[in-house]
């Protein structure tokens, strides 16, 4: 009997859970579709190979021997060429911005070379090493695509009793020679880091004024809803700056992470990402009923936007589809931005176009988050 009551008052607490969480649409949200988000979306960026990885090539000889070697550098699956630079300063350029992941160098007299035994024709490959998987499938392709292009013109040149010189491949990796993962690997988890802290700090700011009871005090006073959301702001956007300002100090110190470009630079581009971060902390804030809530909603879009971001797997090697949203992602441009200052001393002249992107996220995202917060007051 003692048993059959015990059943029945556990069985009544079900039910009454059961209500709540069907009466609790967002974590009702949260539950069943953000995990088959975040499952779709890191399956689709990081379930497939690396291919069509953008190359540069500078074809200094202009003889039908280098443009088929051209030819067979872009017949591959991993390689898609997109630029021609007419000079070294452009091609550099398009490695130090991210543009190109490698870059293969014909010099004149290649054709020359290549028919005189006396000599040795030579190709120069030069690969970004700031991205480890795509740095050693375009190092690889090119020399595979390299020695399948001469073995075939051996083949048919043997028919006319010509010979061959070998082809000299000089091979450089810029930025990481070693192909080290942690220059790659500490970069991104700095600034994976840093979002976590600006949005789990920012998401909590409303919520715990409504869970306190005092969300309706404010409403009351006179403060605007732009102060309200500067108040609400500066202590997360001053959090995330001294947490950064000491994770960097453990990854340039403490693992022995180049920083080669500029301090002052990286700062700003770090405060651009962070109120960014701490905008969308503010929105999940005015939507969210309980700080528990709010935590909930920010781990699974924290995973979301890394598999985004190009951590995973390069952008350029995602669905067209998830390349567009990628786009809406700070972190995405944010971490690629610290890579190059860090590891290749890149400026505004290269980084342009995605610190404008990351400075209209931010303005878009505050101006969306401060009319979440108007609504929170109605």
């Amino acid at each position: 009997m003692s048993q059959a009551i015990m059943f029945a008052r556990i069985w009544q607490l079900l039910i009454k859970e059961v209500i709540q969480v069907a009466r609790d649409r967002l974590l009702a949200v949260f539950v069943f579709t953000f995990p088959l988000l975040q499952l779709v979306l890191v399956a689709q960026t990081a379930g497939g190979d690396v291919v069509n990885l953008p190359l540069a090539v500078m074809d200094q000889d202009h003889s039908p021997v280098s443009r088929r070697l051209v030819q067979s550098l872009n017949n591959t699956e991993e390689l898609n060429l997109r630029y021609i630079p007419a000079t070294m300063d452009e091609l550099k350029r398009l490695l130090d911005s991210g543009r190109a992941a490698a870059a293969v160098v014909i010099p004149a007299g290649f054709m020359a070379d290549l028919f005189n035994p006396h000599s040795q024709a030579q190709v120069q490959v030069l690969v970004d090493g700031t991205n480890i998987s795509s740095g050693r499938q375009a190092l690889v392709t090119s020399e595979g695509a390299i020695a399948d292009y001469l073995s075939r013109l051996v083949a048919e040149t043997s028919a006319g009793h010509l010979a061959l010189s070998p082809i000299e491949l000089q091979t450089a990796i810029r930025f990481n020679p070693r192909l080290s993962g942690k220059y790659v690997a500490l970069p991104g988890l700095l600034a994976f880091t840093v979002y976590q802290v600006a949005m789990v700090v920012a998401s909590v700011g409303l919520v715990r004024e409504r869970e306190l009871g005092t969300l309706e005090q404010l409403v009351v006073t006179p403060v605007k809803r732009s102060e309200l959301l500067i108040g609400k702001a500066i202590p997360a956007v001053v959090i995330a700056t001294l947490n950064f300002a000491g994770l960097l100090q453990v990854v340039v110190r403490g693992f022995h992470i180049p920083m080669r470009g500029s301090w002052a630079l990286l700062f700003l581009l770090s405060e651009f990402f962070i109120v960014s971060e701490v905008a969308v902390g503010l929105m999940i804030s005015a939507v969210a009923r309980s700080q528990q809530q709010a935590v909930l909603i920010v781990f699974p879009l924290a995973m979301i936007e890394l598999s985004l971001s190009g951590y995973l797997v390069p952008v350029e090697n995602m669905p067209p589809a998830l390349q567009v949203l990628s786009a809406f992602s700070p972190l995405r441009h944010y971490m690629a931005m610290l890579k190059a200052v860090m590891l290749k001393a890149a400026d505004l002249t290269t980084l342009w176009p995605a610190a404008l992107a990351l400075v209209g996220l931010a303005v878009a995202y505050g101006l969306v988050s401060l009319r979440n917060v108007a609504r929170s007051f109605d």
